[in-house]
């Protein structure tokens, strides 16, 4: 799974998940200079599934109650010539329940918001470099 946090987007960003290396080097390929893109080693939001009322309770028993969230849809829809993964995050229960209803028999992924904010083994964070290979960060 990827994080990408496009610069001068009024805080947009998107997570992306990619099952192969030519797939994820396509999509880098795609994003403006200064996007920020963090990737995940490890698997994220192990939960999965369509959503229904059994998927609901597992979810809300599984994820403890207070821990921020996030819902992922995993069959993204297209918008303007792009995928769009619609996500959902928050940190109440209410919150959990109602992002969950939402998505009600769609394809989801969901699990607690990834730790993203500092580099380790299992996170790694860049910039997409600029034509000349100068790398900025952007503005999020």
């Amino acid at each position: 799974m990827i994080l990408v946090r496009y610069s001068r987007a009024a805080g947009n960003k998107s997570f992306e998940f990619f099952s192969s290396l030519a797939a994820l080097r396509q999509r880098l390929g795609q994003l403006k200079a200064e996007t920020s893109v963090t990737a995940f080693r490890k698997p994220q939001l192990p939960l999965r599934g369509r959503v229904d009322d059994d998927f609901i309770g597992k979810c809300l028993s599984l994820i403890p109650a207070g821990s921020e969230f996030l819902v992922l849809e995993t069959d993204p829809r297209m918008a303007t010539q792009q995928w769009l993964y619609h996500h959902e995050e928050g940190e109440s229960s209410d919150e959990f329940r109602q992002a969950l209803e939402g998505l009600r028999g769609r394809l989801v992924a969901v699990g607690e918001y990834p730790q993203w904010l500092n580099n380790s083994p299992d996170v790694i964070s860049a910039y997409v470099p600029h034509q000349d290979g100068t790398v900025k960060a952007g503005v999020y």
